[in-house]
């Protein structure tokens, strides 16, 4: 046997040990934080999200669902790491997508249908390997759709803030907010686009402070993130003073 074939088989055979879990107030799957979100940040349609308009209304709104993101714990269970190579992730997103196209919202994402979705995959003529690991164990990949849904839904937010004419007004509360998801790491890239399209003194400084590593507060990929943003802003800057010399 290979070593590709080891890695595969031990992927094949990984037990994650999780077990399903019940919701007090009825047959849901996701936390309540994420069922009770506003539509349509509920349905992750970037479609219907791009067109929202800007209103003080809908900002304030925007505040509020990546605010609960990043303070709900529930959002950030203790998913298990599947074993090298990881293609275990690719298929469990594959499954969250077919739960994303059956049950849209999230406050329709039930045991049962989640059940239903298993037989329909059991029922497929050819079922490969790590697709019959996920019918097998699908507490575990619905227990990582989780935190993805929680970045997916922050990245939404950020990227819809980046998009108004003048996103330099959301900096006396989106500077920390963004700050702060970069370092939990939910929706990163897109808060970094955001503080780097607000342009402040403050939203430089958070950059500044994302940047650092190694021991910085973010991760080394987001650190590095951060500092291209910085590279940008200084390069954009420097152009403007040669244009208007």
């Amino acid at each position: 046997m290979s070593e590709s074939d080891a890695d595969l088989s031990a992927e094949e055979m990984w037990d994650p040990q999780v077990a399903r879990w019940r919701d007090p107030e009825g047959d849901y799957v996701l936390p309540r934080a994420l069922r009770s979100l506003p539509q349509p940040w509920d349905e992750g349609d970037w479609d219907r999200i791009g067109d929202l308009p800007r209103t003080d209304e809908r900002v304030a709104e925007a505040r509020q669902v990546v605010t609960e993101l990043l303070e709900d714990p529930e959002l950030a269970p203790d998913v298990p790491q599947p074993p090298s190579p990881g293609l275990l992730w690719h298929v469990w997103e594959e499954f969250h997508q077919a739960v994303g196209e059956r049950m849209p919202r999230t406050s329709q994402v039930t045991w049962a249908g989640v059940d239903e979705l298993v037989r329909q995959w059991r029922g497929r003529e050819r079922l490969y390997p790590l697709q019959r690991h996920v019918v097998d164990h699908v507490d575990a990949a619905i227990l990582a759709m989780i935190p993805r849904l929680r970045d997916d839904i922050a990245d939404s937010v950020f990227r819809w803030l980046a998009l108004d004419s003048d996103p330099g007004r959301f900096a006396d509360w989106a500077v920390d907010t963004a700050e702060r998801c970069v370092i939990e790491d939910i929706g990163a890239d897109s808060a970094i686009e955001l503080l780097g399209a607000m342009g402040s003194s403050e939203a430089r400084a958070a950059l500044d402070r994302l940047s650092v590593k190694p021991g910085g507060p973010a991760s080394w990929d987001n650190a590095e993130a951060a500092q291209g943003k910085l590279f940008d802003m200084g390069t954009e800057r420097g152009s403007g003073s040669r244009r208007g010399s």
